[in-house]
């Protein structure tokens, strides 16, 4: 049995999963904005090492509304 591995972006959807708690979580702290369609654990992973989760972001930013790099 193989186990479907977590996405790392929601960039083919309107809006991230609303079960994404580490998303949230980011979200909530002011690390992305609301509207943010990365993974919480791309976005968590990102601030833990001290980046900033939207420089490397490939999503359009006219989707997501994050900062430019």
């Amino acid at each position: 049995m193989t186990k479907e591995l977590p996405p790392v972006h929601y960039f083919d959807k309107e809006k991230a999963d609303p079960m994404d708690i580490q998303l949230k979580m980011c979200i909530r702290q002011g690390y992305v904005p609301a509207t943010c369609l990365l993974a919480g654990a791309v976005v968590y992973s990102e601030v833990v090492r001290g980046n900033d989760p939207c420089a490397g972001c490939q999503c359009d930013r006219k989707k997501c509304e994050g900062r430019l790099p």
